[in-house]
């Protein structure tokens, strides 16, 4: 199944977007399917070519979730705005971990020798895990309505904010565990090139005081990243269900409606 799905992605091709695919296609657990054609995933919309943008248009989104944070959508702004399509700024990150590129770059000169990224990528997972309630109570509020559909959730490189929301609108649904994780991982094929060029460019930035291996947990996704929060939300919860119900606050309502319009 896991192959199937990435073939029918292979052929969404974008000139603009290197993480974009269609994240239905699965089996569930209890013998249903996800559609394809419904669920979306992608990283951010800045760089759109005018043919991409036509091909948007015959995919006919209706919905455009937003995870980046204000700083992040106004320094690379989407083309899908005022484009008929309904877009919804659903931001993962807290205030703090806001950086202007020029931050950043700061940052690193003062800091890089002493950063552990692995470290910093777990604690930003952890985070989504425990600080994410109140965007995964609207999402799930918005995936409710038939007339969303398709429905497209973005970030900016599509890989971590994207890829933990990914996995629990999946593990909800019924996706078997491994597939789910298979699909994470698949974001390190799709941005592979992407990451090598902005490692390059976050060494520059540092005056190479930053060895390659110290900067890429950054750059890629790993396993253990997903699995550590998928566990700690586990142990608060018996099921990914419990946890949209019990701590975002999800209504069982907007859950069955979302699962009936989404499974065959």
């Amino acid at each position: 199944m896991q192959k199937n799905n990435h073939e029918h992605t292979a052929a969404l091709y974008f000139d603009g977007l290197t993480n974009f695919r269609d994240f239905g296609g699965y089996a569930t657990t209890d013998g249903k399917k996800v559609r394809k054609g419904f669920l979306f995933r992608s990283d951010e919309l800045s760089k759109l070519s005018r043919t991409d943008m036509a091909r948007m248009d015959q995919i006919g989104f209706k919905l455009i979730c937003d995870l980046r944070t204000e700083t992040e959508q106004k320094s690379n702004k989407s083309r899908m705005l005022n484009q008929g399509v309904e877009v919804q700024n659903l931001t993962m990150q807290d205030k703090s971990q806001e950086f202007t590129r020029l931050e950043f770059i700061r940052y690193l000169i003062r800091h890089g020798k002493d950063i552990d990224f692995e470290q910093t990528m777990k604690d930003m997972y952890h985070h989504m895990g425990t600080g994410s309630k109140s965007t995964l109570q609207k999402l799930f509020t918005l995936l409710s309505e038939k007339e969303k559909f398709p429905v497209l959730i973005h970030c900016t490189g599509g890989k971590d904010r994207t890829g933990f929301i990914v996995a629990i609108i999946q593990l909800f649904l019924g996706i078997p565990y491994e597939s789910v994780i298979e699909d994470y991982l698949h974001s390190n094929i799709c941005i592979g090139p992407r990451m090598k060029k902005a490692e390059k460019l976050i060494r520059l930035m540092s005056f190479y005081r930053v060895p390659a291996e110290r900067i890429r947990p950054m750059l890629e996704v790993k396993r253990d990243y997903l699995e550590d929060v998928l566990e700690g939300i586990m142990s608060r919860h018996t099921n990914i269900e419990g946890y949209l119900k019990n701590e975002c606050g999800v209504s069982q309502q907007h859950l069955e409606r979302f699962k009936e319009v989404v499974l065959e």
